[in-house]
């Protein structure tokens, strides 16, 4: 039970708590780039829950450090050397950061499919009672109860400075499994900046921000590139919290919402599903683009060779 369900609420009336202002809204901290601290004015309550539940308060904010906002620039250093490097190669590996137009959906797609999963593992009770998962799964399920100081309390900065850990499981698995070419360097960083960047950022301006969220928020928002606040908030955030567990555009939630909810799978097949994502998902999507590729081009010169022949005919 969280936000949007301590009376029964539904889809609208937890859209409508979680963008209202709250009265009695104080001042408080968030954190800024390399540990600095910005004073911000709050728009949300202290106590955000309906009726008292399982956590007290949002964990803890935690200072950023230097090494990630060193990892940041790296990241983003890397993805413009490759696209420069490769955009005018015609070959199997070149065209630039994104490739080519399959690809790019695909890992918009995966990116996000990948977030479901971890996030409804998370979400679950059992996880508090494992030492190496207690934290993270604190933090997902006390933002059920705390959805604006989780998000917006935080900052969208340390939000994506919690994404840390997983990226470094990222680049080592692409290391010890991938093949060391450019593929795996282009999937791999196109898998931190969907899920890891990209699911941060969504889920933060899910959580609102209104009319100060920047002008690239809301077309983003508005094309369906990142995730909404009605998709979010009048979805996943009504009680039993069990469906729309993407947090990046919500694309894979339409076939995920099939198989992922607060009760099944259970936690070790959702666990397991995600370390062996985690290990090999770089690996075996840069082992599949070729093979692919080829398979669509002769698919669409056999369309093309048909349809000529038809209106010959």
């Amino acid at each position: 039970m969280g936000k949007g369900g301590g009376r029964g609420g539904d889809a609208t009336t937890a859209a409508r708590r979680s963008s209202r202002s709250k009265a009695g809204a104080t001042a408080g901290q968030t954190e800024g780039p390399a540990g600095s601290a910005l004073v911000v004015e709050k728009d949300f309550a202290d106590d955000e829950r309906d009726r008292p539940e399982r956590f007290t308060g949002p964990e803890p904010v935690l200072p950023t450090r230097w090494w990630h906002a060193l990892h940041h620039a790296l990241v983003f250093a890397s993805c413009l050397v490759l696209h420069f490097a490769t955009r005018g190669d015609p070959g199997p590996t070149g065209g630039g950061f994104f490739h080519s137009l399959p690809l790019t959906l695909w890992m918009l797609w995966y990116g996000d499919a990948y977030t479901a999963v971890l996030h409804c593992a998370l979400d679950r009770a059992e996880c508090l009672h494992v030492s190496i998962l207690n934290g993270a799964a604190r933090g997902f399920q006390a933002h059920h109860e705390f959805p604006c100081a989780s998000t917006r309390g935080r900052g969208v900065y340390r939000m994506i400075c919690d994404t840390h850990r997983i990226q470094v499981i990222t680049i080592a698995s692409a290391l010890v499994f991938g093949r060391w070419n450019l593929m795996t360097a282009r999937v791999c960083l196109m898998k931190l900046l969907v899920s890891a960047y990209g699911g941060a950022t969504g889920h933060f301006y899910a959580h609102g921000g209104g009319a100060t969220r920047p002008k690239w928020v809301k077309v983003a928002q508005r094309t369906r590139l990142l995730l909404t606040p009605k998709h979010h908030v009048g979805g996943h955030h009504v009680a039993p919290h069990g469906k729309n567990f993407g947090i990046v555009n919500g694309w894979s939630n339409g076939t995920l919402n099939t198989f992922l909810n607060h009760e099944t799978p259970s936690v070790a097949t959702l666990l397991w599903l995600w370390g062996f994502l985690s290990l090999f998902d770089v690996a075996l999507i840069e082992r599949c683009v070729a093979p692919s590729e080829a398979t669509v081009s002769r698919l669409s010169q056999m369309a093309t060779q048909s349809a000529r022949a038809f209106f010959v005919v």
